[in-house]
């Protein structure tokens, strides 16, 4: 008899995960898949968030996961592939095995993807597959004309070459996998993007990996819950519902469920008791937290962007930046336009606004000081590359300068080319070997200098206290230093 437990399991499409070094043709080998355009439109020519695609080839369905190559975005392509059943490793003819491509091979021999190289940009002059093998071998990962188990096949997404043998890899790769799901089961899968749309609210992409769902089943991701109000498809066509492999657009969450995050589907509600999202009070008590060590010299940030993924690989880069002089501490991270509770916590907490991808909601007013701590733009290294500047600036220390004591000269005992030696009384504060100073007369500063020694009874001494009288030694050059003068001892901090 069959296995009751098995009976509703059926065949589903795989799941592959696009990955590889940044600018190596991961966007535009699925615009040729998807036969669309995005990489032209997308800024700076680099993918900046996760998106999933679904296609037909050959009468059955597969879904495709584009993660972004920038390095920023570690964390996500290490989701991407807990998401997928398979990988493919692009890898660029004219530019070899790179960081990302070492990174990216981790992270899928960590999750045991089965994967495929794609040997991407053939259709340069300089395409060189053979060195690609040769660097992926030494990287341990050795494809099959070389001996190893990893196919492997050149591709053009400029030309088309060979992609529908990649796709053929794919269906013979899951065939082999047999990736079964169950469509009677509650949907579930993974969060791959979130956003606050400013006219439907929290608008979330979920990934379904087995059940279905359908429009008015609750959800629920981490401490997010809500009830599907609306369903759409990746193309944003509407949809009553859907089931696993697919990736859909889902409305009706009540707080931003986190990028990455497992959800899970319900025809009843979820229990109430779970956390809600931080509030503005949240971040205030972030404000004042003890910072680490005594006195560690802090700069707050706020990060905004258009889409949760971005608000994360923002702040796991940021945080990675190492300063001189301090640190940064991130107040609050969260996807949508700038709002009037983002300036005030700025004012609050003297901190620098990063806006990546998102504008300012249309009944704020930002002042001219406000401006000044805005960092904005649409390249995720650049707002980087602004911040540090920014931050290094804040952080640069500022010398000021403490009186710690004063003289009254009651000789001048010797004057040589740049030095002089005299006499006096402490009017006030102490006089330490080797501070700074500056002498005045009739109230006017006619030089400065540096003490060099201090005597006492003709001995060295370090320090000379109020209402003691010394010889000092000092670094002064022209005019002479004549009784009745006052020298101001100082230091700087």
């Amino acid at each position: 008899m069959p296995d009751e437990k098995n009976k509703t399991l059926i065949n589903r499409p795989p799941v592959v995960v696009i990955m590889g070094h940044v600018d190596h043709g991961k966007t535009k080998l699925l615009d040729y898949i998807r036969k669309t355009t995005v990489a032209e439109h997308e800024a700076g020519g680099i993918t900046q968030h996760i998106g999933a695609y679904e296609i037909v080839y050959k009468n059955r369905k597969i879904t495709f996961l584009d993660t972004p190559g920038h390095e920023a975005f570690s964390k996500l392509r290490g989701r991407g592939v807990k998401a997928a059943d398979i990988a493919i490793l692009v890898v660029a003819a004219d530019d070899g095995v790179k960081p990302q491509t070492i990174e990216a091979l981790n992270h899928i021999k960590e999750a045991n993807l089965p994967f495929i190289v794609a040997i991407s940009k053939m259709d340069k002059p300089d395409a060189n597959p053979e060195k690609v093998k040769k660097e992926l071998t030494e990287n341990d990962a050795l494809v099959e004309s070389w001996g190893g188990k990893i196919p492997s096949v050149e591709i053009s997404a400029k030309e088309g070459t060979n992609i529908e043998q990649l796709l053929d890899l794919i269906e013979l790769m899951a065939e082999i996998n047999d990736f079964k799901a169950d469509t009677q089961k509650p949907g579930e899968g993974i969060v791959i993007e979130t956003n606050m749309d400013p006219r439907r609210g929290i608008v979330a992409s979920l990934l379904i990996l087995d059940g279905s769902l359908k429009t008015g089943d609750y959800v629920l991701s981490g401490e997010a819950t809500g009830k599907i109000k609306m369903l759409e498809d990746f193309l944003g066509k509407p949809i009553e519902s859907a089931t696993f492999s697919s990736p859909v657009l889902v409305i009706g969450f009540s707080t931003l469920p986190l990028v990455g995050d497992k959800f899970t589907t319900s025809e009843i509600p979820f229990s109430p008791a779970l956390k809600t999202a931080a509030k503005i009070g949240g971040f205030i008590e972030k404000l004042f937290e003890a910072a680490p060590g005594d006195a560690i010299a802090t700069v707050n940030i706020i990060i905004k962007a258009d889409v949760q993924s971005s608000v994360e690989a923002l702040k796991e880069s940021l945080e990675k930046i190492s300063f001189e002089n301090g640190r940064v501490k991130v107040l609050k991270a969260e996807a949508g336009n700038i709002n009037d509770s983002d300036l005030r916590l700025a004012d609050m907490g003297s901190a620098i606004i990063l806006s990546f991808n998102v504008k300012n909601e249309p009944n704020i007013i930002v002042t001219e000081k406000q401006k000044e701590n805005l960092i904005s733009g649409n390249i995720i290294y650049d707002i980087l590359d602004q911040t540090k500047i920014v931050v290094e600036k804040k952080l640069k220390p500022k010398i000021e300068i403490e009186e710690i004591g004063r003289l009254s000269v009651l000789a001048n005992f010797r004057q040589e080319k740049n030095k002089q030696i005299v006499g006096g009384k402490v009017i006030s504060g102490e006089i330490l070997k080797g501070v700074k100073l500056e002498v005045f007369r009739n109230d006017a500063a006619i030089g400065k200098g540096k003490v060099t020694s201090l005597q006492s009874d003709k001995k060295d001494i370090g320090k000379v206290e109020a209402g003691h009288e010394t010889g000092i030694g000092i670094d002064f050059g022209d005019p002479k230093i004549l009784a009745g003068d006052t020298i101001v001892f100082f230091k700087k901090i």
